[in-house]
């Protein structure tokens, strides 16, 4: 087993040292957490096995094993799916055990605990992807459900003085002073004003403003209908948007 944990540890400190440049950054995270996952059993076993696995000297640690195991032969490399298997039987100077041994020191010393590593990968990936942005979206996806609303049936609240028809609950829903059922300002927005709620509301505003239905009917003609084709086929909505407009002076 120790053979084996050596020859793994060996062979992943010789892919460290092949991987440059920032291209390798994701393939070197992975090869260092490799290291530190083989690190630790190593560490376990020596801490909890070590009548039964055979040590490279008295009371030395890792490293002194890493040392001795670097200045092994290396021969027989075996490279599979980008792997290497290094042999550590015979023993010849390696220049390469230097600085490998460094590298792997130093991964060791600074590698954070698995929970603030994790914070830190989530950090980056919350600076790297950006947030979904939310659109509004055309009035008519806006109000689609709203196309086929049902006529409410008439609420007995309040009865008029003067024998006026109670007021269903779509005209008791008012804007800017006049009073619009819902499926009828989603009518006049359609058809009158070509989808455009801030248009409607602005003419709304400016209506309410009036002091007069002449006044109000020469704006109606004269500013208004001229910016939407004169509501040229539309004379059944006009009708209706003319009459709540008078509806207001009476």
């Amino acid at each position: 087993m120790k053979k084996k944990l050596e020859s793994e540890l060996v062979s992943i400190a010789h892919r460290i040292l092949k991987l440059k440049g920032r291209e390798d950054v994701l393939r070197m995270h992975e090869e260092a957490r490799l290291l530190y996952e083989k690190l630790s059993v190593l560490k376990f076993a020596h801490e909890n096995f070590d009548d039964d696995i055979p040590t490279i000297g008295n009371n030395s640690s890792f490293f002194d094993m890493l040392d001795t195991a670097f200045n092994n032969k290396i021969s027989d490399n075996i490279e599979v799916e980008d792997k290497i298997y290094i042999n550590l039987d015979d023993v010849v100077d390696d220049d390469i055990s230097e600085p490998v041994m460094n590298k792997i020191k130093d991964m060791v010393e600074f590698m954070p605990e698995e929970t603030k590593q994790q914070e830190e990968v989530d950090k980056i990936i919350e600076s790297v992807v950006p947030k979904e942005e939310t659109h509004k979206g055309e009035l008519e996806d806006l109000t689609a459900d709203f196309r086929d609303l049902p006529v409410f049936e008439p609420i007995s609240k309040v009865q008029q003085q003067n024998g006026q028809e109670k007021k269903t609950l779509n005209d008791r829903i008012k804007s800017g002073g006049m009073s619009i059922g819902l499926n009828d300002k989603i009518a006049f927005i359609k058809h009158l004003f070509e989808g455009n709620a801030t248009d409607y509301d602005r003419v709304i505003s400016q209506l309410n403003t009036i002091q007069s239905f002449e006044d109000a009917d020469r704006f109606i003609e004269t500013i208004v209908k001229p910016d939407y084709n004169n509501w040229d086929g539309k004379e059944e909505f006009e009708e209706r948007f003319k009459a709540i407009v008078e509806a207001k002076f009476s």
